[in-house]
This record gives C-alpha cells, structure tokens and sequence, in this order.
C-alpha cells in the first residue's frame, strides 16, 4: 500500500479505516458510489460534482474504481488544514468514547474534561454537553463534538 508524504500515521490510518470500511464487496477496490460515504466517515461534504471529479482525478487506469493507492492519492491531496484537524479529533473522540458506544455522556465527558484541564463539577459538565449537544439527546456525537470543536479554530 502506498505511503503518501505529509500524512500522520493517524491520518494514514484513518484513510485506510474508511477505504475498507466502505469496500461493501471487499474487492478492494471503492467505486464512485461508495466514494461519498467514504468522504462524508472523513468528515467531507462533497457535491455529486466533486465525486465526479475526484474519480475522474484519480482514476488513472480508467478501471471506473479507485484502488488503495488511487484512493490515498488523490483524499490526500485534497485534505484541507480542517480536514486534518478533523481527523485528529475524530480519532481523538474514539479515545475519549471509552464504551466504544458512538457517543459520550454526561459521565465520559466530565472524564474527557477534567483529563485535559482543571477538574469540573458535574453540573459545570452539564452546562457544556447543553452546548455541545445540538441534537438535545443528552449525549454527544462524534460529529457535535468536531463541529463544536471546529467552531473554536
């Protein structure tokens, strides 16, 4: 498999995760249709127009689907400063999700907060997880937990 220079080794992970995650088949190989899954688990939200043209891109044999090497080539191109900040804190997040749930709640969150700073009182927890938790469900997601966090950069 390929190693593309400037990505981190969770990066690379992370790219690799998603590529056989949505490799439905196990053909190794991913096609334009299971493209946009693909981008939008790595945090991206492409038009039709961009899958197009990112198959188009890095399709290089004309085979229709993109190969590991194809795939790594042309997502790290294409990976913006955000987009890698979101990687890291997806990874990040399967960290902190110590139950392997998909979510924190109020008692994983406290964890998470007081592991990176001062410790916190439950209730100062809650009033972070109301602002995190856009949804109301009384947890936070992988995705309001990025976007929060984004929002901060």
């Amino acid at each position: 498999m390929a190693f593309v220079d400037g990505l981190t080794q969770a990066e690379a992970e992370e790219l690799k995760d998603a590529f056989f995650l949505f490799d439905k088949n196990g053909d190794k190989k991913i096609s334009k249709e299971e493209l946009g899954p693909v981008l939008r688990s790595l945090g991206q939200n492409p038009t039709q127009a961009d899958i197009d043209a990112m198959m188009a891109e890095a399709d290089t044999d004309n085979s229709g689907y993109l190969s590991y090497d194809e795939y790594v080539n042309v997502i790290s191109k294409h990976m913006t400063p955000l987009d890698e900040v979101k990687v890291g804190l997806r990874q990040a997040f399967l960290v902190f999700d110590r139950d392997k749930s998909g979510y924190m709640n109020l008692t994983e969150l406290q964890e998470v907060l007081c592991s990176i700073g001062d410790h916190m009182e439950l209730n100062e927890v809650a009033m972070v997880l109301k602002a995190v938790d856009v949804n109301g469900d009384g947890k936070v997601d992988v995705e309001e937990f990025i976007d929060f966090l984004c929002d901060k950069v």
